[in-house]
């Protein structure tokens, strides 16, 4: 009876380490699939910088075509350019709470982020960027923003 005793117990034993292992394994895939989705959130936010870039170095205003199909927007240089780092640090931010979300950023990176995102969102004379934008973040990123204090409502 002690040999049958001893032979279920080495069976358990082989059981949970088994089971251990496929645990271990759908761990190693949920990671994976967490770093490709930020891999793919990073190559879009790239992707669209450099295209805001190629507005930029065109002397064209971004907003003024794009978002608001005007195509004969006079603007200012200066102001094109501040109009464009703006869409430009929107695409940045948003790729950064997406990096947040899936727990590939630590807190303490976040937070100085989110101190950037506030900057950005009261910078005033551009909060028509985020308007054009927000449609088109997440909820739970525009819930983020939105809670922020709004120094552009006076």
């Amino acid at each position: 009876m002690k040999k049958m005793d001893f032979n279920d117990l080495i069976q358990l034993a082989a059981m949970a380490g088994i089971i251990a292992s496929l645990i271990f394994v759908g761990m190693q895939m949920r990671q994976s699939q967490r770093i490709a989705l930020a891999a793919q959130a990073q190559q879009r936010a790239a992707m669209l910088m450099d295209r805001a870039n190629v507005w930029i170095e065109a002397g064209l205003d971004f907003q003024s075509i794009h978002f608001e199909q005007d195509y004969n927007a006079s603007i200012a240089e200066p102001m094109t350019a501040m109009r464009t780092s703006a869409h430009q640090s929107w695409f940045l931010y948003e790729n950064d709470y997406e990096q947040y979300k899936l727990g590939l950023m630590a807190e303490d990176i976040w937070q100085a982020k989110l101190r950037g995102v506030e900057r950005v969102y009261n910078i005033c004379e551009v909060r028509p960027i985020y308007q054009s934008r927000s449609p088109m973040f997440s909820d739970d990123f525009r819930s983020v923003i939105e809670s922020l204090p709004d120094r552009c409502s006076n």
